[in-house]
């Protein structure tokens, strides 16, 4: 078990060095580093996901909830708004070079699922992204899902989301925001791919 989970954590920081590569001419060139490391970077995941993906007809059921009331409709891929999507998404990533030590990096191995669980959790309450969890595939060490908790109070007010992601399956985004003066309003946007 120890050598799977030693072989994953290498496929997965090679994926990380790829990622931090550009192509130019053929040739690979990496991108110069302090020391190479950071988080992993929800931003350059979705890049890559919306370069692979972009051409293909997908189809969607849209499902929002509001406040325990439930609206759903079929979307096809070009009547999404993108920006909407993904800007929860961007906003909670920790990739950048100063989040490095504020997280609490912790790595599993789970045989039910035949996962390799990638977990950070914040160190500092004053931190946006409080946990981060990617859940990927322990032989292909394929992204399976994604999972993020963010937080951020200010006077009278208390705004939390979470954000899920199933590669070609559901994207979700949960907001609770309890304001006062005023109701507490919870909204979730899902969307099932077709």
């Amino acid at each position: 078990m120890q050598h799977m989970l030693n072989r994953l954590y290498s496929l997965f920081f090679i994926a990380l060095i790829f990622a931090s590569c550009q192509q130019k001419n053929g040739e690979i060139k990496t991108k110069k580093q302090d020391d190479g490391r950071t988080y992993f970077s929800v931003k350059q995941y979705i890049h890559d996901q919306w370069t692979i993906y972009k051409d293909q007809p997908f189809g969607f059921n849209k499902f929002v909830y509001l406040n325990g009331k439930m609206d759903s409709s079929l979307v096809n891929v070009d009547q999404v708004d993108w920006g909407a999507i993904i800007k929860p998404f961007f906003d909670a990533d920790i990739g950048d070079k100063k989040f490095l030590g504020q997280y609490t990096f912790t790595a599993f191995q789970d045989q039910t699922t035949q996962t390799v669980n990638f977990y950070y959790e914040a160190k500092n309450d004053k931190l946006f992204t409080r946990k981060f969890q990617i859940m990927a595939d322990d032989v292909t060490a394929k992204v399976r899902s994604i999972y993020i908790e963010t937080e951020r109070n200010s006077r009278g007010s208390h705004f939390t989301q979470k954000l899920f992601y199933i590669p070609l399956k559901v994207i979700s985004i949960q907001e609770f925001d309890h304001s006062t003066p005023g109701p507490a309003k919870e909204l979730r946007v899902e969307y099932r791919f077709l």
